[in-house]
């Protein structure tokens, strides 16, 4: 959406002549998209140089956005989800066709929907492919679920619609283990 800038100098000082205008621009984007408020940063070679945000963090109680609110991004966070299994697998720390149960022992006690099911792989949880229905409501539900909850959630085992990388089905649950798995 936005250019990535090129510097030719990183004269700070100069940089920050150029901060009124960056929040400028966020005000604007976010009245454009109708965002009721947005936090944003700016980076440079490492080092957050500034700060702002626009618009609301709460909408009922009209709490006013800051550098430091803390919104909820669904599910865009499993891409970094993703991309920490990836970089584990990277790093030699897992493998992705490994049974998810060699990484969560409380998956081995699961029973698969047929005798001759594949075990859950990494890879299944990672495309939607572990066989868990589709649990759109159960995320929001389990946000705040403790580890040793989740623990026990996992231990009284998982319902499937199909067995194991037959097909794909969009599942938080899934996304869940592989937390753990990063855990």
């Amino acid at each position: 959406m936005f250019p990535i800038p090129h510097f030719d100098s990183l004269d700070r000082a100069h940089l920050s002549s150029a901060f009124p205008r960056i929040e400028e621009i966020a005000r604007q984007f976010a009245a454009q998209v109708h965002a009721p408020g947005l936090a944003y940063g700016v980076v440079v070679e490492g080092h957050l140089i500034t700060s702002g945000a626009a618009g609301l963090q709460n909408i009922a109680p009209r709490t006013p956005a800051s550098p430091t609110s803390v919104f909820r991004i669904a599910s865009m966070s499993k891409s970094f989800t993703a991309m920490a299994i990836v970089k584990l697998r990277d790093d030699g720390q897992l493998q992705l066709d490994q049974p998810a149960q060699h990484y969560v022992p409380e998956l081995s006690a699961l029973r698969y929907p047929t005798r001759d099911s594949a075990p859950i792989t990494v890879r299944h949880l990672l495309t939607m492919g572990a066989g868990f229905p589709q649990d759109d409501p159960w995320a929001d539900r389990q946000l705040g679920l403790p580890e040793p909850d989740f623990t026990a959630l996992l231990g009284e085992g998982i319902s499937f619609s199909n067995p194991p990388g037959w097909k794909y089905e969009y599942s938080n649950y899934g996304y869940a283990i592989l937390g753990r798995i990063i855990t």
